[in-house]
């Protein structure tokens, strides 16, 4: 998987990019396995319940939304935690 981290643009206010950020992030817990391509459709409706007095639609916000939900995937991956314990193959 890669991630694109951009820096967002400039017409999105800190405000509006933290709401897009943690929908992003939460989107992972409330379609939980499920690629981008089939949680975009509903984010990009949830954006309108959560954007709070932002004049922005999701096509301004999407990458900042999409790069969350792409954090908060690895996050959640089993091979990506560090507190999972190591186990080495013994060279015989």
């Amino acid at each position: 998987m890669v991630i694109h981290l951009n820096a967002a643009p400039r017409d999105i206010d800190e405000v509006t990019s933290a709401r897009a950020r943690a929908l992003g992030e939460l989107a992972t817990g409330f379609y939980p396995n499920l690629a981008w391509q089939s949680v975009e459709p509903q984010m990009a409706s949830d954006w309108n319940r959560v954007r709070g007095e932002s004049h922005l639609g999701w096509n301004e916000v999407r990458e900042e939304a999409h790069a969350a939900w792409q954090i908060a995937r690895l996050s959640k991956d089993t091979c990506c935690k560090d507190d999972a314990p190591v186990s080495m193959q013994s060279a015989a």
